[in-house]
């Protein structure tokens, strides 16, 4: 499941009874209560500002609150009361908490606020009409009392059996502190002792007080003494308390959605960093601490084929297992998970994840269906790989990033080789999408030789990078970037463009037919709009289709196999060749050779380079050759960089090859120049 989304957040908050503005750069989301209560609807609420609700001299101020808050987490979390600007023009106190949170992998701001108008004008009336207060008292809904200098009840208005629960006159001349919480005592006494110390002056303090039945109850009182409080005869200051307990209550409930996962009931990432320094500081040194963060593997396809629900469920049941693990659980996002264990020993990490590993092991029910889940996982460990928690997190995250490149399974501890990849796949991926206007991508070619005649008969083409910053690179390192981030396809095309339209005018100039083999990548290969793509470039060059070969890895073909089939033939209809690149690294070779229909095969230079020292390495090339000539397949030797290597390949009956000792790759150029002398010494 992904992070909470916007939508389940404003069904969450459109039943809380107090304002509440969900902001960015601007407002996102105002609940009914803020909409009635200030008279704009929702639509007008997204054409403004949070600012715009305040006067005009506090506006810059709350503007750079609201950028610290959610541009630069400086302000986490703000309260205050601040004068809110209705649609008719009035001003609203609102006693309000703003807090910064994350929804669906974004930062906005939330306010919280509770509509205290009628404490601040019930305080100026106070000031206005003192002398009818006892007539104003008989109609308050909160609790009026007169409390003395030693803290002594003088006078309760009626209210307070409906609010605590106690007969009018049952507290006079007993002790307001007998009633409230020893928590909170010497604050309340402080407060006695500073309104009478300062008469005419108002203070707010909260407390808890107990109610007739025992419990608790959450009073914010505004505590008042007039000037000349003796000559108009008041026995004492006077307490205005309002019982703020739901309101409590429901900063409580926004606390818990803060803290706290809805879905699986684990804590959330703010918890699990507080938890984290507490851990630090726990161990002062002797022992470490394990952060390990968890990915579930392929779970977007989870969702995608059982639906959303049936993914909610799996994370609770995931969550469920990880609890078995005795350790500190938190849910960070999505299907993110994070544990931390306090450890005496390193080798005590190995068992977690042993521990880890089995958990997973067992299939989840899924509808009925039996399906086994894998994970990634990043590690980093304190005090080895940082100090702070922030910095712990961090660098366990940059493990795990690196850990889903290794594929399903794998769990990686924190190194510095591994940020500095990490680092520098995330340039890669900066700097990709401005390469093709600084012309940073060429095309080089490496020719392939028929072996009988040793002439050039094609050449594969092959994408470099001239980096500014890590020179030149090959794709190994920047595809998967590509890929990612949806690149490959102007990459495709980009190759496909290039290498047909050199071959033609190679063609041209030496009059002669050569080939040119291109890579195609996963993605490439199993996009719908493959074929027309290839054919678009091929009639724009006039290009023979029968002298475009496509090289495809076995891995590549075997992902969809029945899927690979249908391209493969829509391929060869049109009369473009196919290559398997690449033979004999993976486990599904043969089955290959049974399941598709393929021109050449590559035998790969890991197999050819050793083979004259190695019998293995040339009992599998002398094999896979056997199988070409059986087939009828044209068998293509990579990496022959001696006269030995060729030699041996001519006498087991190799087609064609290609590797260092004929030709590195080159750019275009330098490959006419290489085909002049090339044909000049060999015809």
């Amino acid at each position: 499941m992904k992070s909470l989304t916007k939508k389940s957040i404003f069904q969450i908050l459109e039943e809380i009874p107090a304002v509440v503005v969900l902001y960015g750069d601007k407002i996102i989301y105002a609940n009914l209560f803020a909409c009635k209560l200030t008279g704009y609807s929702l639509k007008e609420f997204r054409k403004k500002h949070l600012w715009e609700f305040v006067n005009q001299k506090k506006r810059e101020e709350i503007k750079q609150r609201i950028w610290d808050r959610i541009k630069s987490g400086i302000l986490d979390r703000v309260e205050g009361v601040l004068k809110f600007i209705t649609k008719e023009g009035r001003h609203i106190h609102l006693k309000y908490i703003a807090k910064r949170i994350k929804i669906e992998d974004e930062y906005f701001g939330l306010l919280l606020g509770v509509d205290i108008s009628k404490e601040v004008n019930q305080e100026k009336r106070l000031r206005n009409f003192i002398k009818k207060l006892e007539k104003l008292l008989e109609y308050s809904s909160d609790v009026i009392m007169v409390i003395d200098e030693n803290g002594f009840i003088k006078y309760e208005s009626p209210s307070v059996e409906r609010v605590l629960g106690y007969r009018q006159k049952e507290r006079i001349g007993k002790s307001i502190f007998g009633y409230i919480h020893p928590n909170d005592i010497e604050r309340v006494k402080k407060a006695v002792k500073k309104i009478f110390k300062n008469p005419g002056t108002t203070f707010t303090v909260e407390y808890r007080e107990r109610d007739k039945t025992g419990k608790w109850r959450f009073m914010e009182t505004v505590i008042y003494l007039p000037d000349g409080w003796k000559e108009l005869e008041i026995e004492g200051a006077i307490f205005n308390e309002r019982d703020n307990t739901k309101k409590k209550q429901i900063e409580r409930s926004i606390l818990e959605l803060t803290y706290h996962d809805q879905l699986t009931g684990l804590p959330r990432q703010s918890w699990f960093l507080k938890q984290l320094k507490y851990y630090i500081f726990q161990t002062k040194e002797q022992g470490y601490v394990l952060v390990l963060v968890l990915n579930i593997a392929d779970f977007e396809r989870i969702n995608f084929v059982y639906g959303i629900s049936t993914g909610d469920s799996l994370l609770r049941e995931i969550a469920n297992r990880l609890k078995r693990l005795n350790v500190s659980i938190s849910r960070l996002f999505g299907d993110n998970f994070a544990l931390l264990v306090l450890i005496k020993d390193l080798g005590q990490a190995d068992e977690i994840i042993l521990h880890l590993r089995k958990l997973f092991s067992k299939p989840f029910r899924l509808k009925g269906d039996e399906v086994k889940l894998s994970f990634y996982a990043g590690a980093s460990i304190y005090p080895i790989d940082g100090k702070s928690a922030e910095e712990l997190l961090r660098k366990a995250d940059i493990a795990l990033f690196k850990a889903k490149e290794l594929g399903e399974g794998s769990v990686l501890f924190y190194s510095s080789r591994v940020e500095k990849e990490v680092l520098e796949k995330k340039i890669l991926k900066s700097s990709l999408f401005n390469a093709f206007e600084k012309k940073q991508f060429k095309v080089y070619y490496q020719p392939i030789i028929e072996i009988e005649t040793e002439k050039v008969v094609g050449f594969e083409a092959l994408l470099r990078w001239m980096h500014p910053d890590f020179g030149l690179l090959c794709p190994e390192k920047f595809i998967s970037v590509a890929e990612n981030s949806g690149f490959i396809f102007s990459l495709g095309e980009f190759v496909l463009d290039s290498a047909i339209a050199s071959v033609k005018r190679l063609q041209k100039e030496f009059q002669r037919r050569f080939y040119i083999a291109i890579n195609f990548s996963l993605k490439q290969f199993l996009d719908e709009s493959l074929l027309d793509v290839i054919n678009n470039y091929l009639h724009i060059h006039s290009f023979n289709s029968s002298d475009l070969i496509l090289e495809i890895t076995e891995r590549t073909a075997m992902q969809e196999p029945e899927k690979t089939k249908q391209i493969l033939r829509k391929i060869r209809e049109k009369g473009i060749r196919i290559a398997i690149d690449d033979f004999g690294t993976a486990y599904s070779s043969l089955e290959y050779l049974i399941e598709f229909e393929v021109d050449k095969i590559k035998i790969d230079k890991k197999f050819v380079l050793p083979m004259l020292s190695n019998s293995k390495a040339m009992t599998i090339v002398k094999m896979t050759i056997g199988l070409c000539r059986a087939l009828d397949i044209v068998s293509v030797a990579e990496g022959v960089e001696t006269q030995e290597h060729l030699i041996k390949l001519k006498n087991l009956g190799c087609r064609e090859a290609q590797g260092y000792y004929f030709s590195p790759p080159m750019e275009l150029n330098s490959l006419i120049e290489f085909m002049k002398e090339r044909i000049q010494n060999n015809g």
